[in-house]
């Protein structure tokens, strides 16, 4: 996928839906974050990005909330 057109899931609205391009983080952040279903081609809603540094989403029918500034490095159209 390109980079092209791409932001920081922390920057995506309220209700929309994204792809996830790539993951900006050390192997281990990667490793956790594809455990969850969180790889590169898989489609996601946001379901709230109100609180700094956190992002509740919905992905593959489960619902997630990322903290501690980790929508920062998750790469997203």
């Amino acid at each position: 996928m390109s980079k092209e057109n791409t932001m920081s899931l922390s920057k995506v609205s309220k209700g929309q839906k994204v792809t996830i391009v790539s993951i900006n983080l050390s192997e281990n952040g990667v490793n956790r974050l594809s455990a969850l279903g969180l790889v590169p081609g898989t489609r996601i809603r946001v379901i709230d990005n109100s609180l700094v540094g956190t992002s509740c989403i919905e992905c593959r029918g489960a619902k997630l909330a990322l903290g501690r500034g980790l929508p920062d490095y998750v790469e997203v159209n």
